[in-house]
């Protein structure tokens, strides 16, 4: 007996991607914290949340260790983003600023992930 295929859903394919932009962000960034110490997450540095563009952007990922990580979600240290924009510059933090405050219609649609599942893949094997 044929088994027909299961349609693709959107959460598979938003899991997947949220897994590629990991391996992304370790490619595009490496894998060492802005303080030299091995980065252990990769943060959004603008919140998945609060932007849909920038949630699966490499450029929005920062490794980070442990130890900033926790300074960021559980303690809320605002210097602890003050130091990546240092790190990073001005000009990376408004290019994401700006892209931040841009609304996508298309976002959150099987086509996007879809499109942006390849796209991350060509970023990991480049």
């Amino acid at each position: 007996m044929k088994r027909k295929k299961l349609p693709i859903s959107k959460k598979h394919l938003r899991a997947t991607a949220d897994e590629l932009w990991r391996y992304a962000c370790i490619k595009k960034w490496g894998s060492k914290c802005f303080c030299g110490e091995i980065a252990n997450h990769c943060h959004h540095f603008f919140p998945r949340s609060n932007s849909a563009l920038l949630r699966l952007d490499p450029e929005n990922c920062v490794p980070i260790c442990n130890s900033h990580h926790l300074g960021i979600h559980w303690r809320g240290d605002p210097t602890i983003n003050q130091e990546i924009i240092k790190a990073r510059g001005k000009k990376w933090y408004n290019r994401l600023l700006i892209k931040s405050r841009q609304k996508e219609t298309s976002v959150n649609t099987i086509k996007y992930y879809q499109q942006k599942i390849k796209e991350l893949k060509e970023i990991i094997q480049s």
